[in-house]
């Protein structure tokens, strides 16, 4: 099948025979966008559900239908493409560092800087998962976008009142059924931390579809309660990382409605902090008030003291290998020969994903990682920067999210959660594709007089 006509990112060109032609094949074009971009946003949010729900329970089956599912989701995407010859990419900032650090992960396999090989290979299929995953939410076209958002959000109110009850109701077990082997569990995570990362990055979708001038009266008011409930669970379950990332969420989300004069939605924010806080206080039995007390003089508790020990042992290692690091997923195996105090416990993470970035793959993943963050935040405030209303994008939720998780990533390991990693990179593909998906629609309507 032929077609007389050339999209491509960017306002710069579209051509075709003729007018009639052009619609035409617009009318095509659009009909088969539609069908492909129904099928990424039915894909994406099964194997995000999916590997959140399962993780803890199924671990390495829910990891192999993790990388199995993004890999059939971008054939599916690329088949029609490379059939017709024309394979077309909208272009990125991210592409970049994402690519060359899988090609330092690639090196360590092939020319066996890894100190196990094995590992680092099959840490490498999962980082393929996600870097598939991106390129493909990169691709999505703005509705789409905003229709698997809406999607994740939706779940994430459904989860986050799950988790809720379950907290209420406890007996040690996951689902009630299956038991942890340690930490405290919420929702359907053993380890509480780890849910409040998963919050982080959905709360705020929730909370910018409140605030979106778009929105409908009952459609804010849900908004808003899904807001509140996932915010005020980040303080429930107890994670001290997860409610200062959170802060530092809301703080950059009013930040950012205030430059871009919004003080009315900017008080509306703060509103609905008000509301959080006072869920959170009317619902704590004293818990909540132990954890964030234990934050004026964190350098007291037994687990941050025991994380900075574990970060001074780790440079140590970087210190051995400081250029291309250990390998990808190697930190388990190799820190019992850096540990500087006795347990009976595996460390298998150093409870801050930079700097395990930079024992496992060095100075080199590490500066694809700082690059990979620096071009995000380019890349999205751009794109908020192209919009009139900073609150009728879909890159403002992600926004906020992906800030709410790379803050917490300074004192736990969320990225390193297949769940809580594919999202994230999800939300990074949405965010550094906004301005590009809003034009391209404008684009053919300039071009057509419509």
């Amino acid at each position: 099948m032929n077609l007389n006509a050339t999209i491509r990112s960017g306002p710069r060109t579209f051509t075709a025979n003729d007018t009639s032609t052009a619609q035409n094949t617009t009318i095509v074009q659009d009909r088969r966008t539609s069908t492909g971009q129904t099928v990424l946003i039915v894909g994406f949010s099964a194997v995000l559900i999916f590997a959140v729900l399962v993780y803890c329970i199924f671990d390495q089956w829910a990891i192999v239908i993790l990388e199995i599912g993004s890999a059939l989701l971008l054939l599916f995407w690329t088949w029609p493409q490379i059939s017709s010859g024309r394979l077309q990419l909208t272009s990125n900032r991210l592409y970049a560092p994402v690519v060359l650090f899988g090609l330092i992960t690639v090196a360590q396999v092939v020319f066996r800087l890894s100190a196990y090989v094995h590992v680092t290979r099959v840490e490498l299929w999962k980082y393929a998962a996600y870097g598939s995953l991106f390129l493909l939410a990169n691709q999505c076209e703005r509705a789409a976008a905003q229709r698997l958002l809406t999607i994740l959000a939706l779940f994430g109110f459904i989860l986050a009142l799950f988790a809720l009850v379950q907290d209420l109701t406890p007996n040690g077990k996951i689902y009630w059924f299956w038991p942890a082997v340690s930490g405290r569990i919420f929702g359907p995570y053993a380890n509480h931390s780890h849910y409040a990362g998963l919050m982080e990055m959905l709360a705020p979708i929730a909370l910018t579809m409140a605030l979106t001038d778009r929105a409908r009266r009952h459609q804010e008011m849900l908004w808003v309660v899904a807001g509140i409930l996932m915010g005020g669970t980040i303080f429930v379950c107890g994670s001290r990382g997860g409610m200062i990332a959170f802060a530092v969420e809301m703080a950059f989300l009013g930040g950012l409605l205030i430059a871009r004069r919004s003080p009315r939605t900017a008080l509306s924010l703060c509103a609905i902090c008000l509301v959080i806080g006072a869920f959170v206080f009317w619902i704590d039995d004293g818990r909540i008030l132990k954890r964030l007390d234990s934050l004026r003089d964190p350098l007291t508790n037994v687990a941050v003291a025991s994380r900075l020990t574990i970060a001074r042992d780790s440079l140590r290692m970087v210190r051995d290998r400081p250029i291309a690091g250990w390998g990808l997923g190697l930190f388990p195996i190799i820190y019992p020969q850096y540990r500087s105090f006795s347990t009976d416990r595996l460390v298998n993470q150093t409870h801050n994903d930079y700097l395990q970035a930079l024992v496992e793959t060095g100075i080199l993943g590490f500066a694809c990682v700082l690059w990979f963050i620096g071009n995000l935040y380019h890349s999205g405030i751009r794109n908020l920067r192209a919009h009139s209303s900073i609150a009728a994008t879909p890159v403002l939720g992600p926004l906020v999210g992906c800030t709410g998780i790379l803050v917490h990533s300074l004192s736990d390991f969320n990225l390193h959660i297949p769940g809580n990693a594919a999202l994230f990179f999800v939300l990074c593909g949405i965010v550094s594709n906004g301005k590009t998906l809003a034009a391209r629609s404008n684009e053919i309507r300039a071009v057509f007089g419509n």
